[in-house]
C-alpha cells in the first residue's frame, strides 16, 4: 500500500509544473521562478511528503544488505531536489547556477533509482531482477544524457520506476513473494 501511495504523490507531484533546466537562459529561469513559486513550493512540499510512503514500502520489501543504503541515498538525494527549487523561489536569480546543481541533483537521483531498484530485488526472481535492469538501465542513461541536451528519456525512465514501484507494490499486496523482511518459509 505504501508504495501505491508514494506513485500516487510522485504522480501529483509531477503533474503540478514542469521546473525548467540548465538548458533555458538564466532570465527565463529567474522568470519562471517568480511568476510559479505557489506551486514550485506546493510541489516540492508533496515531494518531500511522498518520501515517508517510499521508504515505508522500501523498509518492507526483503533486506539484504545493500538496501538501507540505497534506501538513504534515494531519500537524501531526493531531498537535495526538493530544496533547490525552493532555494531558487527564495532567491530567483540564483536560478542560472542553482539550475546546473539542479540537474546534477536530478541525473544524482536517478542514479539513486538505479541502485535502488537492482538492490531492492535482489533475492527475487530472474524475470524481476531483469526488469530491474531495465528500469536501471533506462535510469542510467537518463541520469548521463539529460545534462547532456538528450532529454528522449526525461518521461520514459521515470515512467519506468512509477510501473515497477507499482508492480512491487501489486506483488506485495498480493503476497507474492511472502517471505518478506528477510526470512524464510518454514520447510515442509
Amino acid at each position: 500500500m505504501w508504495g501505491i501511495a508514494f506513485v500516487v504523490l510522485l504522480l501529483v507531484s509531477a503533474a503540478m509544473v514542469s521546473l525548467p533546466t540548465a538548458s533555458s537562459s538564466a532570465g527565463a529561469i529567474s522568470a519562471f521562478y517568480k511568476a510559479h513559486s505557489a506551486i514550485i513550493v506546493v510541489q516540492q512540499v508533496v515531494g518531500v511528503v511522498a518520501l515517508a510512503p517510499f521508504v515505508l514500502f522500501a523498509l518492507s520489501l526483503r533486506r539484504n544488505r545493500w538496501l538501507l543504503p540505497a534506501i538513504f541515498l534515494f531519500a537524501g538525494v531526493e531531498l537535495v531536489t526538493n530544496v533547490l527549487p525552493l532555494a531558487m523561489v527564495a532567491s530567483p536569480d540564483s536560478g542560472g547556477s542553482l539550475t546546473v546543481v539542479e540537474d546534477i541533483a536530478d541525473s544524482a537521483l536517478f542514479a539513486a533509482v538505479a541502485l535502488f531498484v537492482v538492490v531492492a530485488t535482489l533475492d527475487d526472481p530472474s524475470w524481476l531482477r531483469g526488469l530491474a535492469v531495465l528500469v536501471a538501465v533506462l535510469s542510467v542513461i537518463r541520469a548521463v544524457a539529460s545534462p547532456l541536451g538528450m532529454t528522449a528519456l526525461d518521461f520514459v525512465a521515470p515512467l519506468a520506476f512509477v510501473a515497477f514501484v507499482l508492480l512491487l507494490s501489486i506483488r506485495k499486496l498480493a503476497g507474492v513473494g511472502a517471505a518478506r523482511q528477510g526470512t524464510a518459509p518454514a520447510n515442509r
